[in-house]
């Protein structure tokens, strides 16, 4: 009898290899079609752009990877194999304009981020200098040990950032359930990437978005740290090796995004009060016996403090949350807004929160379960530490659920979205740990295999459901955020041979960006133009009537993207195909610089027709 099952589990476990076989070729040429084939224009749409043979490698990488994953196989190699090809696949979707050889991603922040970069690289800006330094500083000396452009090393570090998530929670995952399928369930939660919700979170050089993506370290450190006693692990005197870890980790929080390090500060102190009331109430619970984070909350508490005082961006930010909250404004009017475009565009607010927060909404009802489960006395199958554990990840929560509330009632534009980032990281990790105590209390029944099976099936469901509104897109009614050579191209021969008395205005947004990137953010030749946010007013744009618009001679710039975006996305809803064909016909307006993205026009209104 016994032999007959150890010839099932060899022959399970030898289809196993051989599908995970089959998954890597299918991701090995699924990455060499897209690399294969590089962007060689604008893209409205990455998804559409990418060769279909990528999206089929994937998607067989991916299904063959979460089944046997969650499935449970015998052979440990085997389900770390699974674990690595599903990541190895997600990260390649969060990649893909790395795989596809894009000259920039992200248009907007990230541009100026670049343009931070260069001046930390040219000894122009001190890191100490602004407010969130880690990911400028990380992608400089990055391209100083690899030789790459810096364009390029900020992007794989945006890359790094998703792997180090994709390690950090199913780790967590595991130090709270000590079950099987912890790792598995954890690291296929953690593809889904959910905090990227493409409004206050972008998967793009973003400052916000990296410190959400490294939040599960902290946490992870924290967790070691507080049941840790360092009775054999120490280095001098008290310190011990987590406890350096966890010290660094907080600290490097503070420098990627001071914003999201009030979130775990906030729930540092939450932790560390919990933790001195279950001493000073000698309640019998393994928080008592924890070793206490008063220290680190402290250190954590004074590198903030030390970095963010100095800063005036700090107290404007503070002062402009103030004051919206004793606004009349009404709470939430950035969503309102864009409600409003979507229905004249065709979709709907209900359309936009499916696509974007469907898989989110899932993941928080577990968690929401999980959290009443815990605070009603425990979780079967969960030990005491593992339950401690989750008590500390309820109250990390519990900042940022209050800074979004505040937040949302300032109407702080969509900055709301980012601690709906951070939430949905401690949610991913929650959710995983509801659903590792299912398929763990499902081990013992009949037909369990069906139903892992049928999670498996639903697993690859979300994740396609995440990916196509990973990028921004047509399908979540956003451009892509690609850059290309050409536009960076355009603006900096237009910049560096402008007639300096002679303003810019762009299509829907400013040259500000590009000015950042070119010039530098905080540099004097930057800062002396006062026209960074001129734009060309949409109704004399519509109507044809751009060169009266304008008092004196004003450059206009005109991009392939910003046709594609105006025309093909937004269909005229702004800025329409007539508008930017009459730019080549009014006698006021001249071409005066072109390639085969990027167009100059200036704008003359004092230009005779004759003239």
């Amino acid at each position: 009898m016994t032999t007959d099952t150890d010839r099932t589990e060899s022959r399970g476990t030898r289809r196993a290899r051989i599908a995970l076989l089959v998954g890597f070729v299918a991701l090995t040429t699924a990455v060499i079609a897209a690399h294969r084939s590089p962007a060689r224009s604008y893209e409205l749409s990455i998804y559409e752009a990418t060769p279909l043979l990528f999206w089929g490698g994937v998607g067989v990488a991916a299904l063959i990877g979460v089944v046997i994953a969650v499935r449970g196989p015998a052979s440990r190699r085997v389900g770390q194999g699974a674990t690595l090809l599903a990541g190895a696949s997600a990260l390649s979707v969060a990649a893909l304009p790395i795989l596809r050889g894009y000259y920039f991603y992200g248009k907007g922040d990230p541009l100026s981020h670049l343009g931070w970069a260069r001046m930390f690289e040219v000894g122009v800006l001190h890191p100490a200098g602004m407010r969130y330094p880690a990911i400028h500083t990380i992608s400089v000396q990055l391209s100083s040990v690899t030789g790459l452009e810096l364009r390029l090393t900020m992007m794989l570090t945006v890359a790094v950032f998703f792997l180090v998530f994709l390690l950090f929670v199913p780790l967590c995952v595991a130090a709270i359930a000590d079950t099987r399928s912890a790792i598995a369930v954890g690291a296929v939660s953690a593809l889904l990437l959910m905090p990227i919700n493409n409004l206050g979170t972008h998967a793009v050089a973003y400052p916000t978005t990296q410190a959400i993506m490294f939040a599960p370290v902290v946490l992870y450190l924290a967790m070691g740290y507080a049941s840790d006693r360092g009775d054999h692990r120490r280095l001098v005197g008290n310190v011990t090796g987590v406890g350096l870890l966890l010290a660094l980790s907080t600290t490097a929080v503070v420098l990627l995004h001071p914003q999201q390090a009030v979130n775990l500060l906030g729930a540092f102190v939450l932790i560390a009060t919990l933790q001195y009331l279950y001493r000073r109430l000698g309640r019998n619970h393994p928080i008592a016996t924890h070793r206490r984070l008063y220290a680190q909350t402290g250190l954590f508490g004074l590198v903030f403090l030390l970095w963010s005082a100095r800063l005036e961006r700090v107290y404007e930010a503070v002062a402009a949350i103030a004051s919206g909250l004793l606004s009349a404004s009404q709470p939430g009017g950035a969503v309102a807004s864009r409600a409003s475009s979507l229905t004249l565009l065709g979709g709907s607010l209900e359309e936009m929160f499916v696509k974007l927060f469907g898989v989110s909404l899932v993941y928080a009802v577990l968690a929401a379960v999980l959290a009443v489960a815990v605070l009603a006395g425990g979780v079967g199958r969960i030990d005491d530490d593992g339950t401690a554990y989750l008590e500390y990840l309820i109250l990390t929560g519990v900042p940022a659920a209050g800074f979004f509330v505040v937040f949302l009632l300032a109407n702080a534009q969509t900055q709301y979205f980012r601690y709906h980032g951070f939430l949905m990281a401690i949610v991913t990790i929650l959710g995983a740990v509801a659903l590792t105590v299912g398929i763990d209390r499902l081990s013992d029944v009949r037909g369990r295999s069906v139903l892992s099976v049928a999670l498996a099936v639903a697993f690859v469901a979300f994740l396609v459901l995440q990916a196509v509104a990973f990028h921004p897109s047509p399908y979540i009614y956003q451009p892509n955020s690609q850059v290309t050579e050409a536009e960076v191209d355009g603006y900096t021969t237009a910049l560096e041979h402008r007639n300096e008395s002679t303003a810019f205005a762009g299509i829907r947004s400013g040259p500000r960006r590009f000015i950042d990137l070119h010039y530098g953010t905080t540099t004097p030749a930057a800062e002396r133009i006062s026209w960074r946010r001129y734009v060309v007013p949409q109704g004399h744009f519509r109507n044809g009537t751009v060169e009266s618009a304008f008092d004196d001679p004003t450059y206009v710039p005109v991009t392939e993207a910003d046709v594609e975006r105006e025309t093909v996305l937004y269909e005229g809803f702004r800025y329409n195909e007539a508008g930017f064909e009459q730019l080549e016909q009014e006698a006021e307006i001249d071409r005066v610089q072109a390639n085969d993205q990027f167009e100059l026009y200036l704008v003359d209104p004092n230009a005779s027709v004759g003239g």
